[in-house]
């Protein structure tokens, strides 16, 4: 991947170089090998801290809101779960097209640490090299060297997308579209087979776990409301400590309705989340629920296509005139 930093770091000096944007969206190494943040590049000296490699996991997307609306040309590095953001904030009107160059860069998967820590490939490390499939782990005693895959992220193995659905230019040869090693959605049929008591113990044990960061719905690229209620300080659950799991229940219940149809499954809140609670499942369910009721829409691969919840239909696959008192058909 370092001969495609390379090219990632000399695109990007270019760029601001000549003033063809701004601000140009990447990311950085953070304080340890595996730490990767989003960082903005406003001049070509700077971009000497670009990085592109196997931790340049954070979708950076969501950050793009802010520039733009302050009018500035920027340019961003957009892998496929990116650009799927992209898509649907274009769809959402939170961005501009015309101010954002997008430079495309094909996603062979990003490596999970805390696989590796598991796996106790982590300590003495202080550097991670790849070359295709093969992770090359470089330590104080040495180097060894491991299969990639067994250390992706879990929502890279069952990845749709690899290379991005939108560019301005495709930095890279397109990544081969494998077939997922697992059916995405193995762990939400595993849910809807339990009893309605099991689920419902199930998502308490998590929502107990909340401490109400906020990091999911910060991170998260359909949650791009100019103000969220839960930061309405008259709501009364704005910044609420975690004392009663009904709270947590009723803020991550609401914000999975909130991006339905609109989530494009790149499994960010559930990576930010310092407590570990899958809340990919959530929304995950009412993708898949969608797919079963209205065919195969997917949220960001084509913000031209309406989303079947903001639709209406005569045809639609559930005509709400149906209905009887107390949602009964």
């Amino acid at each position: 991947m370092e001969k495609i930093a390379a090219a990632v770091r000399e695109r990007a000096k270019r760029a601001l170089a000549t003033g063809e944007v701004d601000r140009v969206f990447a990311w950085k190494r953070g304080e340890f090998w595996y730490d990767v943040t989003p960082a903005v590049f406003e001049t070509a000296d700077e971009t000497d801290e670009l990085l592109w490699d196997s931790f340049c996991v954070a979708n950076l997307s969501k950050y793009l809101t802010g520039a733009v609306r302050q009018g500035f040309k920027v340019g961003v590095f957009v892998k496929g779960c990116d650009a799927l953001a992209f898509n649907q904030l274009l769809q959402d009107n939170r961005i501009s097209r015309e101010n954002v160059r997008l430079f495309g860069l094909p996603c062979p998967g990003m490596v999970d640490p805390e696989k590796l820590k598991k796996a106790k490939r982590y300590r003495g490390v202080r550097a991670v090299a790849r070359a295709g499939d093969v992770l090359a782990l470089q330590g104080k005693h040495g180097e060894q060297q491991v299969e990639a895959p067994a250390y992706l992220y879990d929502k890279c193995l069952v990845c749709r997308h690899p290379n991005p659905v939108v560019y301005d230019e495709l930095l890279a040869e397109p990544q081969p579209v494998r077939t997922p090693d697992s059916d995405r959605f193995a762990l939400v049929n595993e849910l809807e087979a339990m009893s309605a008591e099991e689920k419902f113990l199930f998502w308490q044990e998590q929502f107990d776990k909340c401490i109400r960061c906020n990091a999911c719905r910060n991170i998260c690229p359909a949650c791009s409301c100019e103000k969220c209620i839960f930061d309405n300080g008259e709501s009364g659950v704005a910044a609420k400590a975690n004392a009663d799991s009904c709270e947590e229940q009723f803020f991550h219940l609401i914000r999975a309705y909130h991006v339905a149809g609109r989530c494009v499954d790149c499994g960010e809140c559930s990576r930010v989340c310092p407590a570990g609670i899958p809340l990919h499942l959530l929304n995950r369910k009412i993708i898949k629920d969608i797919q079963a009721i209205y065919g195969d829409y997917e949220a960001g691969l084509d913000p031209n296509v309406p989303a079947p919840l903001a639709t209406y239909r005569l045809d639609d696959a559930d005509p709400f005139d149906g209905h009887q008192k107390g949602g009964k058909k």
